[in-house]
C-alpha cells in the first residue's frame, strides 16, 4: 500500500469522464471545488470535499497592484451581475483536514474544478504537501506540473497553505520558481 493517494488533476467535464471510466473503488477520494455558476461531478461512495468559491485572485496584504486587479475584478463582476467568491484561509484548512483523513489510502484522489488549471492543481498540490512534510516543497510542485501540463496552481491558496502548514514561505517560493522556468 502506498503512502498517499495519487492525484488526478481535471476540469469538471474531464472529471465526469474519468468518473465513469474508474471502478469507485479506485477512488480514494474527491476534492470538487465550484464556483456558485459551476458544478461538482458525482463520484459515488467516495470520501469528498464539496468547496464553492471561484477563481479569483486573492491579493497579499499590501501588495498595492493585486490589490487593485482584485478591486477592479470585483468591480466589473458587480457590474455584470455576478458575484464572485475568492477562496479563503478555512477553505485551504479544509483541504488540509481532508488530505490528513486520506494518509494511506489506496487509489486515486481526484481533484477537480472547472478547467482544472488552478484551484484542482492547488488542492492537489496542499495534499501532497501535506503528506509528504516540510522539505518536500520543490518535488511537490514539479509532480503537480508533471501531472497536469499547463497547470497554474491558484496562488492565493498556496500562499494559504504555507502558512497553515507552517513552511515559512518554501512552498511559495517553490512554486514560483517553477513558474519562472
Amino acid at each position: 500500500m502506498s503512502d498517499e493517494p495519487t492525484p488526478a488533476i481535471l476540469g469538471y467535464s474531464e472529471a465526469a469522464m474519468f468518473i465513469r471510466g474508474v471502478p469507485t473503488s479506485k477512488v480514494a477520494g474527491v476534492i470538487s471545488i465550484h464556483g456558485r455558476r459551476e458544478f461538482g461531478v458525482e463520484a459515488g461512495p467516495a470520501p469528498r470535499l464539496d468547496l464553492v468559491f471561484d477563481d479569483v485572485e486573492v491579493a497579499p496584504p499590501g501588495d498595492l497592484p493585486a490589490i487593485e486587479r482584485v478591486m477592479a475584478r470585483k468591480r466589473w463582476a458587480e457590474q455584470n451581475g455576478l458575484i464572485e467568491v475568492p477562496p479563503t484561509s478555512g477553505d485551504v484548512a479544509a483541504i488540509i483536514r481532508f488530505a490528513e483523513t486520506l494518509r494511506g489510502a489506496p487509489g486515486t484522489l481526484l481533484c477537480h474544478c472547472g478547467g482544472g488549471m488552478s484551484r484542482a492543481p492547488a488542492a492537489a498540490l496542499i495534499c501532497l504537501a501535506t503528506w509528504r512534510g516540510p522539505g518536500s516543497e520543490t518535488k511537490c510542485v514539479r509532480e503537480i506540473l508533471r501531472l497536469r501540463a499547463g497547470a497554474a496552481p491558484h496562488a492565493g491558496m498556496i500562499c494559504f497553505a504555507d502558512e497553515l502548514l507552517g513552511l515559512e514561505g518554501r512552498l511559495v517560493h517553490a512554486l514560483a520558481e517553477a513558474k519562472r522556468c
